[in-house]
């Protein structure tokens, strides 16, 4: 079926439902960045398979709004269809809310389904068509045109064991119920699935590359109450769970036990991480907007997670160095190797280091233009072979027991021009710069992203997407509140978060060059002035010195550079074969002017 003949199917779906519009958006009821099969109803409807998205579509029009990731990868993909791309982050580019207020008559019906919207965005959206005297109607679930829709996910939940994550459930759940108290709430309801496997100490295998249940939460005065279908407890799981104060009820249990709490209950939830439907169903009770509870404390990893961030960041180290000798022994060996080959390959050495829980998210091996779409992923239909010339860039990423890895590098696979030789040069410029900075406490990404731009806009180039982001503790790989970008709304840093740095250059057709590190904030030093900051390396992974142009580089850049590559040596050499061995030396040589 076509997308504009499954375009049709839902105009028919809208005209019995007395729609003159609805809006599609990349979510499941958990808004969760990537999403169940079973949700993926976005990417059905109009074969644009990005993870970031939103469809809307009239009677007579439609189109899709996404982030500058995808604006390559959607024109390719949306070309044939009649989808207008919209490239929502350009200036002048309407939102999607804006398109039907100037598309839609006085009285016209928006519909959209609930449970696959924030109450924040819904209470944004109401204020808008309301301006316009449009009417936006939650009730509507539309994907029942999706005949052939995969089921809802049933796999099995795990324990995460204290000794990996360094506190009890119990634990945990008293710091919650403290602020609750100073929040003046009776209960408090988490629909947000890392915030909910944080703070039971449980992991999930329903969503790929993401170790999440779907469930959902509610802690009140009588107990913790974990939303789950109870196939995917086991009776050890179920018996541990119990030990630490969490009970287990039927998933969608939630909206009728919201919809009964009386008008002597104040239920807390953040309307911006958790679907409308949930705050609909808070009837009777008084319902408080606050910033989550749980999001600020498992963003600062404790002493026990960074210890273990060490080991699981230097075994995931030992898998990459083997799959960058393994591509140039290919290519020096004369053997067919492409981008898919490069991908299965990282995920056979992630496999064989030590407490390995499968990849952090989908690897993107992307060869010369590939590498030019930040969120690339190579097909049997689009799989570039890979040859001695240009540049191949690799991000990848693996869950661990004792931590998640999120690291990108960019290979030299032979001749390159000088452009390329110097926008890697100034990328990995604009690394250290960040890597490198001291601040005061109170400093947020906001203050700091500028450090990794300025080589690059001296040069008159900029990259269309945020710095970093912090990453989850065998959680998420995209996590906050913390991040490196220009948002004021960024949250200020403190010792324990963890965020990437992975500054980039993009040349559409060309090529892409990404080097990504991840760090922690660690304390530097505190003066009369104040507390001051510092970031402390993770990621030991070596970068290509034959993309580097010393003559663009400062003296105390090229000592940067040679310190952390002496550091890669100490770390990984004992841990591979000589052959290993003698290929990292050389890759890692001294770099001088």
């Amino acid at each position: 079926m076509t997308v504009n003949e499954k375009l049709a199917l839902l105009r028919q779906e809208m005209e019995k439902n007395g729609l003159d519009a609805y809006i599609v958006p990349s979510a499941d009821p958990h808004l969760s960045e990537y999403v169940p099969e079973h949700y993926q109803f976005r990417r059905w409807l109009s074969g644009f398979t990005g993870s970031a998205g939103t469809v809307a579509v009239t009677k007579d029009r439609s189109g899709l709004w996404t982030d500058g990731r995808y604006y390559i990868q959607a024109e390719n993909q949306l070309s044939g269809s009649e989808i207008t791309l919209f490239r929502a982050y350009d200036p002048g580019v309407k939102s999607y809310v804006q398109f039907l207020c100037d598309e839609l008559p006085e009285g016209a019906k928006v519909g959209i389904n609930g449970k696959l919207f924030s109450q924040s965005s819904v209470n944004d959206m109401n204020k808008k068509f309301g301006e316009k005297k449009l009417i936006l109607d939650s009730s509507h679930d539309l994907s029942v045109i999706w005949q052939d829709r995969p089921p809802i996910p049933d796999g099995k939940i795990i324990l995460h064991d204290e000794k990996w994550c360094g506190e009890s459930a119990s634990g945990k759940i008293a710091r919650v119920r403290e602020e609750m108290s100073k929040l003046g709430l009776t209960h408090y309801a988490v629909g947000k699935l890392d915030c909910i496997m944080w703070l039971c100490n449980i992991r999930g295998s329903d969503i790929h590359c993401c170790p999440f249940a779907l469930s959902y939460l509610l802690v009140g005065p009588g107990g913790v109450r974990l939303y789950i279908d109870p196939a995917k407890v086991g009776e050890n799981e179920r018996y541990a769970l119990e030990q630490q104060g969490v009970g287990l009820y039927e998933y969608g249990k939630i909206y009728g036990d919201i919809a009964a709490l009386g008008e002597d209950c104040t239920l807390g939830m953040d309307f911006g991480i958790n679907n409308s439907a949930l705050a609909a169903a808070a009837q009777k009770c008084s319902l408080k907007h606050i910033r989550d509870i749980v999001t600020p404390f498992k963003a600062v990893k404790n002493k026990t997670e960074n210890q273990n961030l060490v080991e699981c960041y230097e075994n995931d180290a030992v898998a990459l160095v083997k799959g960058f000798y393994y591509i140039y022994d290919c290519l020096g060996g004369g053997r067919t190797i492409t981008e898919l080959d490069v991908c299965e390959k990282l995920l056979e050495l992630r496999a064989q280091q030590p407490y390995n829980m499968g990849p952090s998210f989908e690897t993107i091996a992307a060869y010369k233009g590939n590498a030019a779409m930040m969120h690339y992923s190579p097909t049997p239909e689009n799989n570039a072979v890979l040859k001695a010339e240009g540049m191949l860039l690799i991000d990848s990423g693996g869950h661990y027991l004792n931590g998640s890895t999120d690291i990108t590098r960019t290979l030299v696979l032979g001749p390159i021009t000088e452009e390329e030789r110097r926008n890697f040069t100034l990328v990995l410029k604009s690394g250290i710069a960040l890597i490198s900075a001291k601040f005061l406490k109170g400093t947020s990404g906001a203050n700091l992203d500028i450090l990794a731009r300025e080589p690059l806009w001296k040069e008159g180039i900029d990259y269309k997407c945020g710095t970093g982001h912090g990453v989850g503790f065998y959680l998420n790989v995209h996590e906050g509140p913390q991040n490196l970008s220009q948002s004021l709304r960024s949250t200020p840093f403190e010792p324990g978060m963890n965020v990437t740095v992975e500054p980039g250059v993009y040349i559409e057709g060309k090529y892409g060059i990404r080097t990504e590190n991840d760090v922690v904030v660690v304390p530097w030093k505190t003066t009369e002035h104040g507390e001051f900051y510092g970031f402390g390396l993770l990621s030991f992974v070596p970068v290509d010195v034959n993309g580097i142009d010393p003559a663009l580089l400062t003296d105390e850049e090229i000592d940067w550079i040679n310190r952390y590559h002496f550091e890669c040596r100490k770390r990984l050499m004992p841990r591979l074969t000589k052959e290993e061995q003698d290929w990292l030396t050389r890759y890692t040589r001294e770099v001088r002017r």
